[in-house]
């Protein structure tokens, strides 16, 4: 994979002396800190009742049992 043209920069200022701005970035850039998670059946009838409450076209759901 190639680097970016921002990263050669910082890769050659480097090697030439210059401060690396990378230690400056703190360490949760590595990592996502937020939990994924897909919906519930219910929060997906929820969502789909919600969304079709006022709807014309007569589409409902049916509450879950």
């Amino acid at each position: 994979m190639s680097n970016s043209k921002a990263k050669k920069q910082r890769l050659h200022a480097q090697r030439n002396g210059r401060f690396d701005v990378e230690m400056k970035r703190g360490t949760h850039a590595d990592i996502s800190t937020h939990v994924r998670k897909t919906k519930t059946k219910k929060e997906k009838l929820d969502q789909m009742r919600n969304k079709h409450k006022n709807s014309t076209s007569g589409w409902r759901v049916e509450k879950a049992a």
